[in-house]
């Protein structure tokens, strides 16, 4: 048995505490801020729980499969469906009732489609394993959130023995282990350092979380033009806003102003119709390795 220190209580830093007290070792985790999860922690508003922009979860993949392995109960999942997002100016994403455009798009013809799926499925990454799941419907919406998945992950932490400290920063090493900022010595045979610094250069977007008392989209599963997409969470998963919309909406350029742009084009006065919602100007995306959270994982 090693002692293992997981620095970071986000979504890496907890499975990769779940996969250390799997293999027999005695885990403890720090965390810097008051609150866990990182950017899949979510914020109570108005009754709804608003995320850092979109998050749609790989069915099958490994952070679906360390969830359903540490909990009991099985996460809601919803698919969102790309025949059901539509391209401004150009049709769905998915043209199942147009034959001659979906031919088109399976042969690899329609550009414009297929920069739309890099955008759906992986944000503008290209990772080939969420495009091909977007099109089979594994991409999915998540009822509780991810913030549901990271109580999940921690909870069974907690239950099984593994201690989670918040507020607490590491600022030093020793001989037998680290220093933290409250002068706390712990002792680790091997620190793993999941604290969410990016490797190489970061990816920066800006997101806009926002829940409206209509349903301005009527039962579209979301919306592309350009890099920027607008998904509406609650058309995908009935436990997102019942009878609202809850769009959640990301732009690889152009900040929260391009999203703006795009829902004053597309669902005009919907400022009126605001609940309540969440932005960041400028929010890591990924690093250098291209990947999204449960890619990472």
């Amino acid at each position: 048995m090693k002692r293992v220190l997981v620095v970071g209580a986000g979504l890496h830093g907890l499975v990769t505490a779940a996969r250390e007290h799997l293999s027999k070792n005695q885990v403890f985790i720090v965390e810097k801020r008051k609150r866990i999860g990182g950017r899949g922690t979510s914020e109570e508003s108005h009754g709804h729980q608003l995320e850092h922009g979109p998050h749609l979860l790989l069915k099958g993949g490994e952070l679906h499969t360390m969830v359903k392995r540490l909990s009991k109960i099985k996460p809601s999942l919803r698919p969102l469906r790309p025949s059901k997002v539509m391209i401004v100016g150009h049709g769905a994403l998915y043209p199942i009732n147009n034959p001659k455009a979906l031919f088109d798009f399976k042969l690899g013809k329609d550009i414009v489609r297929e920069n739309a799926m890099r955008l759906i499925s992986g944000w503008g990454q290209d990772i080939p394993e969420r495009r091909n799941a977007l099109i089979k419907g594994k991409l999915c919406v998540v009822g509780e959130g991810w913030a549901g998945l990271i109580g999940r992950l921690a909870s069974t932490l907690e239950e099984v023995g593994v201690p989670i400290q918040t507020g607490m920063k590491i600022t030093g090493n020793y001989a037998d282990g680290v220093v933290t900022s409250k002068g706390l010595k712990i002792e680790a045979d091997e620190v793993r350092i999941c604290d969410g610094a990016p490797v190489g250069e970061a990816v920066k977007v800006a997101t806009l979380d926002v829940v409206l008392d209509n349903r301005p989209l009527k039962g579209l599963h979301g919306l592309v033009k350009g890099d920027v997409a607008i998904i509406d969470l609650a058309a995908v998963h009935s436990k997102k806003a019942p009878g609202m919309s809850h769009f959640s909406c990301i732009a690889i350029t152009g900040g929260v102003a391009a999203i703006e742009e795009l829902l004053d084009e597309r669902v005009s006065g919907w400022r009126s119709h605001i609940v309540t919602k969440r932005e960041n100007k400028s929010i890591t995306l990924t690093d250098s390795r291209g990947l999204l959270s449960d890619g990472v994982i």
